[in-house]
C-alpha cells in the first residue's frame, strides 16, 4: 500500500521534523548493515541519554506518567492493566488528534489510530526511566503485572508509618511526586504538545541531577542564561562547539571520525552487490563516490587513536565486541594505505564481505539471492547522527515551554 503524507506551512521546527520524518521513508535501508550500532548508541547515550530516534514530541514523557499513574489511583489490577493503559493512551491520541493541528508534526498514532501497534508508552519508557522520572525498574511488561504489588506494598506502608517507600519512593509511588503535581484535572481531553513553563523546569532539574555532565543538559542551562538553541545538520558542526566541555568536544570528534569510517566501509559494501547484481551503472557511481571518500573525508581519520577511543565508548551499557574493535581497526588500516586505491583492494573487500557474512550468516547478501534482491541499492548509509534531531527539537521544545511567563 503506497503511503502518502502532506501537511501545511508551518514553523522551522515543525518543518525540520516533516523533512526527518519523510528522510526515513526515502531511506528504507537505515538498518545497522555491519553491526557498528553499539559504537553508535555509546556515543548517543552520553551526549543525549534518554533519547530516541523514534520518539516524537518531548511533552509525551509527562503523558505517560499522568495516565499511568491514574491507573494505579483506581488499583487498576496487574491483570486488566496492560488493556487499561492501551484504552488510556487511546483516549490520549483522541484528544490530541482534536487538539492538536494537522500543520503540527509528531502526534504518535495520528494516521493509525486505535490499530497503532507501538505506544508511546513504549516509545518513552526508556527515557522516563533515564531521566528519573520514574521510580521503578524493569520493563514496561513488568510494571504493568507488578502492579498489585505495590498496592500491597502501599498498604503496608500505611499499616506501619514505614518510612521505606517502594523502589526508594516514600509514597509508594512509581512516579516522581513533582511530575504528578503538574497533572491538570482536565487531562487528557486538554493536552496539546506545548510544554509549561513548570514543566519545562522539572525536566531541567531532572536532567541536572540525573545526567550533570550530558550534552543535552549543558545546552539546556546554557538557554536558561539568555542563549538560543542553536541549530546544526550535523552536532560536530555546532556553533556553540568551542564552548563544549573538552570531554564532549573529544567525544563528538571521536564521533565525527567513526561516522567518516563507517562510511567508507558502507561504501565499498554497495559497491560489491551492485558489482554481483551486475549494475554497472550504479557500481561505477560508488567506485566514483568511495574515491572521493578516501581523498576528501577520510582524512580526519589520519592520527587517530583507536585505542583512547574504545575507552571511551567501551561499558557504556551497549555490546561492541572485541571483533567489532578489529574490524574498524583494520577497515582503517586498509583504506587508509589503499587511498582512493580502495574500491579495487581484495584485503578490503574480503574484510566487508566477511563482516557482513559473519553477521547475517545464511542471510547475506553476498551468498543469498534471494536477501540481495531486497537491497534497495543504498544499504547502511544513513549517515550517524548520534540521536542529535531528536535532542535539537526536544530542546527547542524545551526552550519554547522555558520562555514561557
Amino acid at each position: 500500500m503506497t503511503s502518502n503524507l502532506s501537511w501545511l506551512d508551518h514553523d522551522a521546527s515543525a518543518a525540520q521534523r516533516s523533512l526527518r520524518l519523510l528522510s526515513f521513508f526515502e531511506e528504507r535501508e537505515a538498518r545497522d548493515e555491519l553491526g557498528i550500532g553499539g559504537v553508535r548508541d555509546a556515543i548517543a547515550d552520553q551526549l543525549f541519554p534518554g533519547t530516541s530516534t523514534i520518539q516524537t514530541r518531548l511533552r509525551y514523557v509527562f503523558f505517560i506518567p499522568w495516565l499511568l499513574d491514574r491507573l494505579e489511583t483506581r488499583a487498576t489490577s496487574a491483570a486488566s492493566f496492560s488493556g487499561a493503559a492501551r484504552e488510556a493512551e487511546n483516549r490520549l491520541l483522541s484528544a490530541l488528534t482534536k487538539n492538536v493541528p494537522l500543520s503540527e508534526i509528531g502526534v504518535i498514532g495520528r494516521e493509525s489510530g486505535s490499530a497503532l501497534k507501538r505506544l508511546p508508552s513504549s516509545v518513552y519508557w526508556a527515557a522516563l526511566g533515564s531521566w528519573g522520572l520514574r521510580k521503578t525498574d524493569g520493563s514496561l511488561q513488568q510494571y504493568f503485572s507488578q502492579a498489585d504489588q505495590r498496592y500491597e506494598m502501599r498498604r503496608l506502608q500505611r499499616r506501619h508509618h514505614d518510612e521505606e517507600g517502594h523502589n526508594a519512593d516514600s509514597s509508594g509511588r512509581a512516579w516522581h511526586m513533582q511530575l504528578l503535581k503538574l497533572c491538570s484535572p482536565d487531562f487528557p481531553g486538554n493536552a496539546t504538545l506545548d510544554l509549561t513553563r513548570k514543566e519545562a523546569e522539572f525536566l531541567l532539574d531532572r536532567w541536572r541531577y540525573s545526567h550533570p555532565e550530558s550534552l543535552l543538559t549543558w545546552l539546556a542551562i546554557d538557554a536558561t542564561r539568555g542563549e538560543d538553541i542553536a541549530r546544526s545538520e550535523r552536532i560536530w558542526e555546532h556553533p556553540r562547539k568551542a564552548e563544549f566541555p573538552a570531554w564532549i568536544r573529544k567525544l563528538i570528534d571521536d564521533g565525527h571520525r567513526f561516522d567518516v569510517a563507517v562510511r567508507g566501509a558502507a561504501l565499498l559494501y554497495n559497491l560489491q552487490l551492485a558489482q554481483l547484481d551486475d549494475r554497472q551503472e550504479l557500481a561505477s557511481g560508488y567506485a566514483e563516490e568511495l574515491a572521493t571518500w578516501a581523498t576528501e573525508d577520510l582524512p580526519v581519520c589520519h592520527g587517530w587513536s583507536l585505542p583512547k577511543f574504545w575507552e571511551t565508548v567501551l561499558g557504556k551499557g551497549h555490546t561492541i565486541s572485541p571483533i567489532t574493535q578489529r574490524f574498524v581497526e583494520q577497515w582503517l588500516v586498509i583504506a587508509i594505505g589503499e587511498g582512493h586505491r580502495v574500491g579495487e583492494s581484495e584485503s578490503a573487500r574480503n574484510l566487508i564481505r566477511e563482516r557482513e557474512s559473519r553477521l547475517k550468516k545464511a542471510r547475506s547478501r553476498f551468498s543469498n539471492r534471494a536477501a540481495r534482491s531486497q537491497w534497495g541499492g543504498k544499504a547502511g548509509l544513513t549517515p550517524l547522527s548520534y540521536r542529535w534531531p531528536t535532542a535539537s527539537d526536544f530542546l527547542q521544545e524545551w526552550h519554547a515551554g522555558w520562555k514561557q511567563a
